[in-house]
């Protein structure tokens, strides 16, 4: 669907679409449109600092989506395996003495957001402030700003969302393969797919503040220093743009398709599949939807930016808008709204 035939749809031809943006206090707006399987249109509005495409905003937790593929690729290499008792290497990073011996939790059970998890969510960090390791996180100790990391209902029972449950896989990951998540997800996923404008930054120095679209807060004021810090990497750390996201969304369509080097059919199959006998719209990294005809994505909402991405690879048709307002996340919906209505 055309960017032209999205205004119109929402705008009537009574504003601008920058006008549209002002009105939304929305100073930094990127948006990408993909059909038959390539990027079709690239639309960008600045209307506070010069935003192009390759201007990076956080994805927040589209950066789930990314990650869950990183791990299928691993399990594609035989790095990890998705379907092994995680249970025995939990216990080391958190007690589980209540719960009956027979307890498994799996990583599909940690992306699906079935393994019965807590911490929904994260705040992020002010730049003055002393960032915490992935270990205090898990175990909600200082500095940490978030809870620590617990089973609150037996796993593969019912879907719980659990960006913690997120952490803790990124954290078994590192220590089984001994390498940071950000060292392969470049390896598997950014490079491979040339993703060039994609960055999972583990501290602040990582991040040319030149390419990034300052982040405006809830009070119309731009938040200081440009952004609030999410060390939270696999939940919602990454930094992207429409354009890296949706080549990422293009080449998972291309997978289901059977037409692609770079996973195959099985493992992205995987990733769409439901759990079963759990009430969710969840495979792993992905939210689903299977009406008229399937669909897959993801929302992002931190401090400062909100985003979203849809694809229908039936079609190869996509949209990712990324913005960098708390207070236009609005926007976000209504685009994302009215191109699921023109494709359903």
């Amino acid at each position: 669907m055309k960017f032209e035939e999205i205004e119109k749809s929402m705008l009537k031809d009574k504003q601008k679409f920058s006008d549209f943006l002002e009105l939304n206090r929305t100073y930094g707006f990127s948006m990408v449109n993909v059909e038959d399987f390539e990027i079709s249109e690239t639309i960008t509005f600045g209307l506070k600092q010069h935003i192009t495409k390759d201007t990076l905003f956080q994805a927040a937790s589209m950066s789930k989506s990314i990650f869950a593929a990183t791990m299928m690729r691993l399990n594609e290499l035989g790095m990890i395996n998705m379907e092994k008792n995680l249970v025995p290497e939990i216990r080391k990073i958190m007690p589980l003495e209540n719960h009956e011996k027979g307890l498994i939790i799996t990583y599909k059970d940690l992306l699906s957001h079935t393994a019965g998890l807590n911490i929904h969510g994260f705040s992020g960090y002010l730049q003055n402030q002393e960032i915490p390791t992935l270990l205090q996180m898990l175990h909600g100790e200082r500095p940490s700003n978030s809870l620590k990391l617990e089973l609150i209902h037996l796993p593969s029972t019912k879907f719980s969302y659990s960006g913690g449950g997120y952490m803790l896989a990124q954290y078994l990951l590192e220590q089984e393969t001994n390498k940071s998540y950000s060292e392969w997800a470049n390896e598997l996923v950014f490079t491979p797919l040339k993703m060039k404008n994609s960055l999972l930054a583990f501290s602040i120095d990582q991040i040319d503040r030149s390419k990034i679209a300052q982040a405006w807060s809830e009070h119309d004021t731009p938040i200081d220093n440009g952004f609030i810090f999410y060390p939270e990497l696999a939940a919602a750390g990454l930094w992207s743009t429409p354009t890296d996201l949706a080549l990422f969304g293009i080449e998972m369509m291309r997978t289901l398709q059977g037409e692609s080097h770079w996973m195959t059919k099985q493992s992205a199959e995987l990733m769409m599949t439901l759990p079963k006998n759990i009430k969710t719209e969840y495979g792993l990294g992905f939210m689903l939807k299977d009406q008229t005809d399937f669909y897959f994505g993801h929302g992002g909402d931190n401090i400062g930016f909100h985003g979203g991405m849809l694809f229908y690879p039936l079609k190869g048709q996509g949209v990712v808008v990324m913005i960098n307002s708390d207070i236009g996340d609005g926007i976000r919906d209504q685009i994302i709204n009215t191109v699921s209505r023109e494709y359903l």
